[in-house]
């Protein structure tokens, strides 16, 4: 069985407006750990955006969020985690390899096939804790004191902390079809 390995990302606006001469640097740093599926530079409408952020209504941070998303571009993208697709072709390759070196043994091919099921249950097969890890914490603060995250880098308060990342499976899905209604269709 597949896992669902993609994950959403926003470069939000206060990257496009205020540090537009990091895209492309930012770009290539997302690009050294994530393959990069579907991307492209819209600008929110209002109703987007509350459409978007609909789970977030009532909160005292709403109003401050949906003008921040509208204020200007933003560069939404469907990531997978490099490490995956490695772990997928080595998986693949370990798997043809064991059938084929036991195709005497009927007991050596049960047993390895029990051990790559084993490896795949205990590999987190999901790009959305990678790229949460990647970007960093909400919070400015926080994000300043972990090196290398994009958030500390790039964020310049909790609200314009410059990057988005789905926080689950299930609003990975809704996400990415949100803003790429065909990329799902044949991936599951």
């Amino acid at each position: 069985m597949n896992k669902f390995k993609y994950t959403l990302a926003i470069i939000k606006p206060d990257i496009l407006v205020k540090q537009n001469q990091n895209i492309n640097k930012i770009i290539n740093k997302i690009e050294t750990k994530f393959i990069i599926h579907e991307k492209k530079r819209i600008r929110l409408s209002l109703e987007e955006a509350e459409q978007f952020y609909k789970d977030h209504r009532g909160k005292f941070f709403y109003e401050r969020l949906i003008s921040f998303m509208t204020r200007g571009d933003i560069i939404p993208l469907v990531l997978s985690d490099k490490s995956l697709e490695n772990n997928n072709n080595n998986n693949n390759n370990n798997n043809n390899n064991n059938n084929n070196n036991n195709n005497n043994n009927n007991n050596n091919n049960i047993n390895n096939n029990n051990n790559n099921n084993i490896n795949n249950i205990n590999n987190n097969n999901s790009s959305i804790k990678p790229w949460r890890d990647f970007i960093g914490p909400t919070h400015r603060d926080k994000a300043r004191e972990q090196i290398g995250c994009l958030r500390g880098e790039y964020g310049t308060s909790d609200t314009r902390n410059a990057f988005h990342g789905s926080g689950s499976e299930e609003e990975a899905i809704d996400e990415i079809n949100f803003f790429f209604p065909h990329f799902l269709e044949n991936k599951r």
